[in-house]
């Protein structure tokens, strides 16, 4: 008795397992061509960003305009190219237009990225 309650033990977990990878395997890859999209609004989804990059807070502590350079104190940065500890930094600006609103004292969101070889600024907003 107890031999053939092992064997039907046995048997059940090895069918599971079997229906469980048949599932897996025929899961991925699902064809979309012939399913009806029409109830479906798609223009009212938020676009998908390539690379989401999150904003960095800081403090402005100079603007040099002639150079394209802010020195910020800033936490934690970490973008798609860049991962730094917080610090106080003189970054170059991509944009001068972005040093056109920013003074020394301003609380700042930005974003850094990498731009050949450089830790460059590339979003600068003044917080309100």
């Amino acid at each position: 008795m107890k031999k053939s309650l092992l064997n039907l033990v046995a048997v059940c977990g090895f069918s599971l397992l079997a229906v469980n990878a048949y599932a897996e395997q025929n899961s991925t890859g699902m064809d979309m061509a012939g399913m009806k999209m029409e109830g479906m609004k798609m223009d009212k989804m938020p676009a998908k960003t390539t690379s989401a990059t999150a904003l960095s807070d800081g403090e402005v502590r100079a603007v040099d305009k002639d150079n394209k350079s802010i020195t910020l104190k800033h936490g934690r940065i970490k973008s798609s190219t860049v991962e730094m500890s917080p610090m106080t930094m003189q970054f170059a600006v991509k944009d001068k237009i972005l040093l056109s609103n920013v003074k020394a004292g301003d609380k700042v969101k930005f974003t850094v990225e990498n731009i050949e070889g450089t830790a460059t600024v590339t979003v600068l907003s003044v917080q309100k």
